[in-house]
């Protein structure tokens, strides 16, 4: 089995608690959270848990140039730049389009952290991948030892990260006392979250509980087809006689909105009801859409006698960056 090089960046293990009103509002028997937002560093999110051992690969090739990449409002972006500062690496960040946009959110933040920002004029994962490997040519004749890490961290080195997370909320629902979840809901993006709790699953063992992914960004299809191909690379990496088939995988895709990196009238009403009723924020672009998918997909089902989590994996700057999708403008 091959051994992950860490550089711990968790203080601890993340918060899981209960969320009594969002639970009676659903109608559920409970509701628990699992707090990836707090995961200790530039606000948190669930790209800490990959980069503790993206940055680990990093360090033990002796790298000291981070290059990634995502659109202008990545999380994954912005942790990336914060993990590569404390582990006293620069970053390179390679973004999608043709312009930047305001400087709020997180780019406000890759700014704060003094990330160099190359506009690539690619867009999605390939693209962006290279240009990023582009990138690093130029820097190596810079005399820099560049390490490429592609978009979201979702690479089998990253996903372990998650793989690591099933462990450890199993651990902390056993001490707790509590009966397994029948539902976990979790927002897929690249794919490599879901990936790494699935590859966890499949390893350890919980077979009454059924994760469901989210999509911000792909079609079902598209989406499923990469946790799929996602998890088994990870399996593959830690020789787990494991198989997940496509069946395994469940990917609802009816909440992107209108498209990836824009609020949903539906994510954004989901914030207001979890802020409302539990003081706890999610952001618009990806848990606000994934918490409206859970609220719905419940609604349409007899839920009472039913325990689900919402694994909550961060993204809030961007809330600073569409307020005035909350507020529509008279005319």
């Amino acid at each position: 089995m091959r051994v992950f090089s860490r550089y711990p960046l968790l203080l601890d293990e993340t918060p899981l608690h209960p969320l009594p009103r969002l639970a009676d509002k659903l109608g559920v028997a409970s509701c628990w959270i699992k707090r990836d937002d707090l995961t200790g560093i530039a606000f948190g999110g669930n790209k800490v848990r990959k980069l503790e051992y993206l940055i680990g690969q990093a360090r033990q090739e002796g790298c000291n140039l981070i290059i990634t990449g995502g659109s202008p409002g990545s999380n994954h972006c912005r942790l990336t730049a914060a993990v590569a500062n404390q582990a006293g690496m620069q970053t390179w960040l390679c973004f999608s389009g043709h312009r930047l946009g305001e400087r709020q959110g997180n780019l406000f933040l890759d700014e704060l952290l003094e990330a160099k920002i190359f506009l690539t004029g690619q867009y999605g994962s390939k693209g962006l991948l290279q240009a990023m490997e582009e990138k690093a040519e130029e820097a190596r004749q810079l005399g820099y030892r560049p390490f490429v890490i592609p978009v979201g961290g979702s690479v089998s080195i990253g996903d372990y990260g998650y793989y690591q997370a099933w462990q450890e909320l199993e651990s902390q629902r056993e001490r707790l006392g509590l009966p397994p979840f029948d539902e976990i809901y979790v927002a897929v993006g690249t794919g490599g979250t879901l990936a790494g709790l699935l590859a966890g699953q499949a390893v350890h063992g919980q077979d009454h509980t059924r994760m469901i992914g989210v999509s911000v960004w792909l079609d079902q299809k598209s989406a499923k087809e990469e946790v799929h191909r996602l998890a088994h690379e990870l399996l593959g990496e830690i020789q787990a006689m494991k198989e997940i088939s496509h069946s395994d995988i469940e990917v609802l895709d009816q909440y992107i909105g209108r498209k990836y990196g824009v609020p949903s009238p539906a994510g954004n009403e989901a914030i207001r009801l979890l802020a409302k009723l539990e003081g706890i924020f999610v952001d618009p672009i990806y848990t606000g859409k994934a918490l409206a998918g859970m609220i719905d997909h419940l609604s349409k089902r007899d839920m009472a006698n039913k325990h689900v989590l919402f694994w909550h994996t961060g993204g809030t700057p961007a809330l600073f960056a569409h307020v005035s999708s909350f507020f529509p403008v008279a005319t």
